[in-house]
């Protein structure tokens, strides 16, 4: 009896240990499942799931990066991404915040910091998905401080890792719109026009305007006169409805960290 007893218990044993790993893979897909439809721009199903995921897996490194990714405070998601890096560094999503952070600091201007965060990932996370784009982003972050010959020092590192990649040290600067892999979005003409910034320097309205045409937006400089002085207004063109308008300001800011208004502008 005390050998049947223990058979069975280890068949039970068995039975959900088999259980508890099929759950966590599942788990897992539903995840990357979420991830993708974000990537997709289809955020409202998973923005609805994410308090559940957050009551039941508080600390479950892809439920931390759904949070970080739908966050629309870019400071705030930012501070997201370093906790995963910090905390969960083994993770499959760590190579992921970090591009994120990379991304930000070249939108914002820090090429330093991004080529500094960039060169390091291929050999923290070799297995990391988007080994391409990381690769164009730092090239072009060290390109734009005047740091080629470590873009090619870095470049060459990565080519002789993963020989696959297209490290081309020749070519200064790569379109954003491949680095960032950002699809052109399609005009929807209307009254509505998103306002970015507005800038007495011409040079400031132009390096803005690049950061947000790269996101894939029609943008326009808009010459506007105030109170005797004149300014140049960065404008994404233009929408239907104020609430699409909102939404690209929204999905502008958590990318860039800039403010936004949304006007009504009928041509």
């Amino acid at each position: 009896m005390l050998m049947r007893f223990s058979k069975r218990s280890k068949n039970t044993m068995l039975k959900v240990i088999v259980f508890f790993v099929f759950s966590i893979f599942l788990f897992s897909q539903n995840v990357d499942l979420y991830i993708s439809l974000i990537n997709e721009g289809k955020s409202k199903g998973v923005l609805e799931s994410l308090p559940e995921l957050i009551s039941k897996y508080p600390k479950d490194p892809g439920v931390l990066y759904l949070n970080a990714l739908l966050n629309r405070d870019g400071e705030s998601a930012i501070d997201q991404y370093r906790y995963i890096i910090k905390n969960y560094s083994e993770s499959k999503y760590a190579p992921n915040a970090a591009m994120k952070l990379g991304e930000y600091f070249y939108a914002k201007g820090l090429y330093t910091q991004s080529a500094n965060l960039l060169k390091n990932i291929p050999v923290k996370y070799p297995r990391f998905s988007e080994m391409q784009r990381l690769t164009d982003l730092m090239i072009n972050s060290f390109n734009a401080i005047g740091e080629a010959d470590s873009a090619k020092y870095y470049g060459l590192i990565i080519k002789s890792m993963f020989p696959a990649i297209d490290a081309d040290l020749n070519e200064d600067n790569r379109k954003l719109s491949q680095v960032f892999n950002f699809k052109k979005k399609k005009l929807n003409k209307g009254p509505y026009v998103v306002q970015v910034g507005a800038f007495s320097s011409k040079e400031n309205a132009k390096r803005l305007k690049l950061q947000v045409s790269q996101l894939g937006h029609d943008v326009s400089i808009n010459k506007v006169d105030s109170n005797g002085k004149t300014f140049f207004a960065v404008r994404v063109n233009s929408f239907k409805s104020k609430i699409k308008a909102e939404n690209i300001g929204k999905d502008i800011k958590s990318k860039l960290g800039v403010s936004y208004r949304v006007l009504y502008r009928p041509s």
